[in-house]
């Protein structure tokens, strides 16, 4: 089996541990993967067809695992071929948090009181203080903001104009989150991440993180969201509500695995890997 493993170039940098550790874990797997920067990979279409092509001239992969956040290059990865992990699908789905919560809505799922604002700016604050902004493409805590009064409110509206943006009600439990880690239809494991001094309870903000075990409710309320997505490897994170249950936040596309290597001993690489490598079995992309 042939792969790329995708990455924008500065963001590779950032990861070169964890790249490295695809690169081992695929090698015990015989598998022959590559890492591909975005920069390299040129589309093109012809009679039709999607053409890819590289400056290495590489021979086209069997499949892409895309560590960048570019739904629509894995759409195109797609058309000509490859098969994709995570695929353009749920790419798309999980970096727009507006279609994610419409989405994961008409499953039932409980989530915290929100409005959005798309094309037309809300003049007046529609929640009351203390409210969360948060832009719909942002990501790692990034592009969060908590709203306690009108000033700030007015000043974010001119930062992001032309920006699609969540008006979140704050969760009960500000600084305390739960990130599920899921490969295919399987719950690998989960983190309980906190935060003393910020809202946000993001591990590359400064949080803490630990294991945590996830109650039968908890697992069953999971499985209702995996079993209805051809995830390749995400995380699901929740916010908890006044009496402890979940409430859902969002899901990460690229989801990363520091925190999760921090608090267990799971390899989450080699499973991601081992379960690419039956899918492509059952697909008939063997040697």
């Amino acid at each position: 089996m042939r792969g790329w493993l995708i990455y924008h170039r500065l963001d590779a940098e950032r990861n070169a541990a964890f790249i490295d550790w695809f690169l081992e874990e695929s090698r015990s797997l015989n598998i022959d993967l590559q890492l591909v920067y975005t920069d390299s990979i040129h589309i093109t279409l012809r009679n039709g067809k999607v053409v890819i092509h590289t400056k290495e001239k590489q021979e086209l992969p069997d499949f892409s695992i895309v560590r960048t956040i570019d739904p629509l290059l894995t759409a195109q990865l797609e058309q000509a071929g490859i098969i994709c992990f995570n695929n353009a699908e749920i790419a798309a789905l999980a970096n727009d948090k507006i279609k994610t919560h419409l989405e994961l809505a008409k499953l039932s799922i409980p989530m915290v009181e929100m409005q959005f604002q798309t094309n037309v700016p809300l003049p007046h604050p529609p929640l009351a203080f203390p409210f969360v902004w948060k832009t719909a493409g942002g990501r790692g805590g990034k592009e969060v903001h908590l709203v306690e009064n009108d000033t700030q409110y007015q000043v974010l509206q001119q930062q992001y104009a032309n920006q699609s943006v969540l008006l979140q009600q704050l969760a009960p439990t500000p600084g305390k989150d739960v990130r599920v880690f899921v490969i295919g239809k399987e719950i690998i494991a989960a983190v309980l991440r906190s935060s003393q001094q910020d809202f946000r309870a993001n591990y590359s903000l400064g949080g803490s993180a630990s294991f945590y075990t996830l109650n039968i409710e908890e697992r069953q309320l999971v499985q209702r969201i995996v079993n209805h997505y051809d995830f390749g490897f995400v995380g699901i994170d929740f916010l908890f509500d006044e009496n402890g249950s979940f409430l859902f936040n969002e899901i990460e596309d690229v989801v990363g695995s520091r925190t999760l290597s921090e608090v267990s001993d799971v390899n989450v690489v080699r499973l991601y890997l081992e379960f690419i490598k039956k899918r492509l079995e059952d697909a008939g992309c063997t040697q």
